[in-house]
C-alpha cells in the first residue's frame, strides 16, 4: 500500500493548496450554498473534490470512489476498493476564516481502511498511515499514547451533527453528561482532525454521532495507530458507515462508554446508515 499512501499524500497536498488559496482570500459570502438550514458548501469543497476525483481516477482507474459532494462513482465492484474522501471538512470554519479544515482521504479494501491520510493546510499538520504500520505528523512517526484511566482529569473532544437544530436534546445531554465528569470539552468542528488530535494525545477522547464514512475513516485509521480505541456509542465495533463514534485512550474508552450507558438518549436514537452500495 505503499504506492498508495504517497499517491493519497500528494493528492491532499495539491487539494489543500486550493482550500488554503480560498482561505487566505477569504470566502465571498455570496459563494456559499447551503445544503440544509446550516449545511453549507462553497467553490472551494467543488475545486477540492474535484482535483481529488481526477487524480484518483487516473492512479486507480477500478477503484470507487466516494465523496462527499459527489456521492459515488468508478468500478461496480463498490465494496472491493473503495477511497472515501472529503474535499473540505469543516466547510462552516472554512466559510468563516478559521483554519481548522482539513482533507480528508482514506482508501477502504473489503470494508477496512488500509491507508488514510488527513491534511490541514492552515495548520501545517500533515496526518497519515497504512494499516498495520505507524502514523506519521508531518513525516515523523507518532509515538504511542499512554494510558488514562481518571475520566475526571480527560479532556474531550465532541461534535454536534448538523440535525442539532431539529434534535437538540441529544447533543446537549452529551454535553452536560461529558461537561460534568470530565476536565472539559473542546469542538474544531472538524472530525476528521479530532480524530487527529485524540492521536497526538493532545485530547485524550472524541465522541460524536451522525457523521459519514468520509469523515472517520482516514482519521480513525490514524488514531488506531497511536493507541486509540474506537467503537460505536453503544459500545460495538467501530464501522464507518454508521457514522458514530467513541474514541479514546487506552484506559478511558471504556469509562466513556460506562458514562454513555447512563444516557441512552444519543445511543438509542439510531441515525440512517450510508449505504455501501
Amino acid at each position: 500500500m505503499q504506492r498508495e499512501l504517497d499517491i493519497a499524500l500528494q493528492i491532499a497536498r495539491e487539494a489543500g493548496q486550493i482550500l488554503l488559496e480560498g482561505h487566505e482570500r477569504g470566502v465571498a459570502p455570496e459563494s456559499v450554498e447551503h445544503k440544509g438550514a446550516i449545511d453549507l458548501v462553497t467553490p472551494y469543497d467543488r475545486r477540492s473534490e474535484a482535483l481529488v476525483r481526477e487524480r484518483l481516477a487516473a492512479a486507480f482507474p477500478g477503484d470507487s470512489i466516494l465523496a462527499e459532494e459527489g456521492g459515488a462513482s468508478g468500478s461496480s465492484d463498490f465494496a472491493s476498493r473503495v477511497w472515501c474522501v472529503d474535499p473540505l471538512d469543516g466547510t462552516t470554519n472554512f466559510a468563516h476564516g478559521l483554519p481548522f479544515f482539513c482533507v480528508s482521504i482514506a482508501l477502504l479494501v473489503d470494508g477496512e481502511a488500509a491507508v488514510g491520510v488527513v491534511h490541514a493546510p492552515a495548520l501545517g499538520w500533515t496526518f497519515s498511515r497504512m494499516a498495520g504500520g505507524v502514523p506519521r505528523f508531518n513525516g515523523a512517526p507518532m509515538p504511542a499514547l499512554r494510558p488514562l484511566d481518571d475520566l475526571s482529569s480527560a479532556l474531550l473532544m465532541f461534535g454536534c451533527g448538523y440535525d442539532r437544530t431539529t434534535r437538540p436534546e441529544r447533543y446537549l445531554t452529551m454535553i452536560q453528561t461529558f461537561m460534568t465528569s470530565t476536565q472539559g470539552l473542546r469542538r474544531t468542528g472538524s472530525a476528521a482532525l479530532d480524530c487527529c488530535i485524540t492521536a497526538r494525545g493532545q485530547v485524550d477522547g472524541y465522541l460524536e454521532v451522525n457523521l459519514h464514512p468520509w469523515d472517520l475513516a482516514a482519521g480513525v485509521l490514524i488514531a488506531r495507530g497511536t493507541g486509540a480505541i474506537a467503537s460505536d456509542v453503544d459500545g460495538a465495533a467501530f464501522d464507518p458507515f454508521t457514522g458514530r463514534l467513541v474514541l479514546g485512550r487506552p484506559g478511558l474508552h471504556p469509562l466513556m462508554l460506562e458514562v454513555i450507558r447512563g444516557h441512552d438518549v444519543f445511543i438509542h436514537e439510531k441515525d440512517g446508515t450510508y449505504s455501501r452500495v
